[in-house]
């Protein structure tokens, strides 16, 4: 039972995968399905319309024996092959350059050139029906009266091309019996072997008869001279005999003659029904190519989203950052509208809940979990690359972990292009680079260090840009400021520049071995985010885990968890009252205990 429940739950999942990975490449697969119902549409409007006529044939099995002589054509009859043979025959380029001639094809463009009737074996199909002895002749064109006329002409011609063939073979076999081609001895010989003699019974009774007298007279010639009566009556038996022999043979042959120069064997092959001109053409077909379209161009499209999300080498989702990177996940950032009039926090400091504010708390959690095992919980947050949503990723979790109660610390670790002071609206006229540069001690930081709008919350700014960021990082006043920090404040929140193309992550790293990495949702691409995890790792810092920024509304997972974590939180920050009050208390009571629990729920919200 819990085996099929696991596999409900896998198949589900996977499924849930495949609709929120079609969800994310609508784009991909309705601009597939969108160019090929274009394009099918295209093709299929502008195709010149294909007619198809057909004629129907019976070719029946020649009847008869087998006329065979010596010296003469055989004609062939009841060949397990001949359907075959009468098939190919009906394509044959005698017969297609034949019907070519007669229509006088050249005059049309598909049909012209000193070849064109070798254009006629593609529009030309011969479909014998299955169990019988019936054959259709099938032919296209453009021109739907072509189309019946080429069908007819080839009926018509294989027709008088079979009987001609009969004919011929009836001629020469006419020829041979009237003694044309042999001499008379040779004829006369002919004539005793063939079928039609050999199988006569009078014939065969005769020739019995002869073969007796000839031995009795050969018998009697032993005995007795030629001129004895006996001899002499038996000879003329014998001759009378033999004159008979050669009489029937004569008429037999005679008859033969009659059947062959009368055609009384006729044609067995037949037009049963005579191509018409089609009303409708074939090709295109119009509804059926639009029906294909639309779902092969679906398919299509699904197939091309399933290829680009395969080579796809940008992070998504949580299954990206732990299977193709193999970190560690800390969270989601939802993709903020841009405000000029609020702060880049402001969804932190309302009232009402947003899936903003929930998931930066979510990350805020996150991190706690992961820094557990931390002696101190400080951090830095770096990126790949500029324009990854860094400082405003730093920026939220410093306040939201305010919020919690903790006394922050924020630095703007990034000496080439500060950007902490706008994200929160204070001066960066002197900062840390003022301490790097010229500080004595550690009494010269706390001058330096800005309040902000958040209780709990300081920051201490970038100040003026200097020349040589990577030798000031490289001071030791370094490492006595982030001393003083981690024993003043609860935690130190550093926003250090990206990995790529410098290195000053690394040295904040040497200080602060513990970091924080943001990702650009669908934009970094996998083989630099693995370099510079790699160059981290080579510098003995630990990554704590990632944090997808920027990432955008839609697909099925992302959609259901953020409606889940609102409604979770909704729930458990507001449910405090029950809607009736309880036995034994008055409204009154229950108005003050509503006003009770509103007043403290507003005091949780502010922390």
């Amino acid at each position: 039972m819990n085996d099929n429940n696991t596999h409900d739950e896998e198949l589900e999942f996977d499924l849930s995968h495949y609709i929120e990975m079609f969800m994310r490449r609508r784009w991909v697969v309705l601009s597939v399905w969108v160019t090929v119902l274009i394009v099918t549409a295209i093709v299929t409007f502008n195709t010149r319309p294909v007619f198809q006529a057909q004629s129907l044939l019976v070719i029946e099995k020649e009847r008869g024996n087998n006329v065979i002589y010596q010296g003469g054509p055989t004609v062939e009859r009841g060949n397990d092959d001949y359907y075959q043979t009468q098939y190919k025959l009906l394509k044959s380029e005698a017969l297609l350059k034949t019907v070519h001639k007669r229509l006088n094809l050249d005059r049309y463009p598909e049909f012209a050139g000193v070849y064109g009737y070798m254009k006629l074996n593609k529009p030309v199909v011969i479909a014998p029906v299955p169990r019988s002895r019936l054959v259709y002749v099938k032919v296209d064109s453009f021109d739907p009266l072509l189309s019946a006329n080429i069908a007819n002409a080839i009926a018509n011609v294989f027709i008088e091309q079979n009987l001609s063939n009969q004919l011929f073979i009836s001629k020469d076999v006419l020829s041979a019996l009237q003694g044309e081609k042999t001499g008379g001895g040779n004829s006369r010989a002919m004539y005793e072997s063939l079928p039609a003699v050999v199988n006569n019974v009078l014939v065969q009774q005769l020739k019995q008869d002869a073969a007796r007298l000839q031995a009795q007279v050969a018998e009697a010639t032993g005995r007795y001279t030629p001129k004895h009566p006996q001899v002499v009556a038996m000879t003329a038996n014998l001759a009378a005999i033999q004159g008979q022999i050669k009489t029937e043979t004569d008429k037999i042959i005679q008859s033969l003659k009659i059947d062959l120069s009368g055609q009384l064997m006729g044609n067995n092959i037949r037009l049963i029904d005579a191509a018409m001109p089609p009303l409708s053409p074939i090709k295109p077909r119009k509804k059926f190519n639009m029906l294909l379209a639309f779902i092969g161009g679906l398919v299509l499209g699904m197939f091309a989203a399933v290829i680009v999300e395969f080579i796809d080498q940008t992070v998504r989702t949580q299954e990206d950052v732990e299977n193709k990177l193999g970190l560690p996940f800390l969270g989601v950032v939802p993709m903020t509208p841009f405000n000029k009039k609020q702060t880049a926090y402001n969804h932190l400091l309302l009232q009402e809940h947003s899936l903003i504010a929930e998931s930066v708390r979510n990350l805020r959690t996150m991190v706690d979990f992961a820094e557990v095992s931390q002696k101190s919980k400080s951090l830095i947050v770096t990126s790949s690359v500029q324009g990854e949503g860094k400082s405003y990723v730093c920026g939220n979790l410093a306040v939201a972990v305010a919020q919690a109660g903790e006394k922050v610390l924020l630095v703007d670790g990034d000496l080439r292009r500060s950007n902490m002071h706008k994200v929160f609206k204070v001066s960066n006229a002197k900062g840390l680079s003022d301490f790097l540069a010229g500080g004595k001690n550690v009494e010269d930081i706390p001058p330096l260090i800005q309040a902000t709008d958040i209780p709990n919350l300081s920051i201490l700014t970038c100040g003026p840009r200097p020349p040589n960021p990577a030798e000031l990082l490289n001071t030791p006043r370094l490492s006595a400021f982030l001393s003083w920090a981690q024993q003043t404040y609860d935690r130190v929140i550093i926003d250090c520049p990206p990995m790529f193309p410098i290195s000053d992550a690394l040295l904040w790293g040497k200080y602060i071995p513990s970091a924080m990495y943001v990702i650009n949702f669908g934009k970094t691409r996998v083989p630099l985010i693995k370099n510079a995890v790699k160059r981290l790792t080579s510098s003995n810092i630990k990554i704590l885990g990632a944090v997808v920024n920027m990432s955008k509304f839609g697909g099925l997972s992302y959609s259901y968890y953020g409606y889940y974590q609102y409604k979770y939180n909704y729930n458990y920050n507001y449910a405090y009252a029950p809607d009736e009050p309880a036995e034994g208390e008055s409204p009154v009571d229950k108005d003050k205990q509503k006003d009770h629990h509103s007043k403290k729920s507003s005091k949780k919200e502010l922390v």
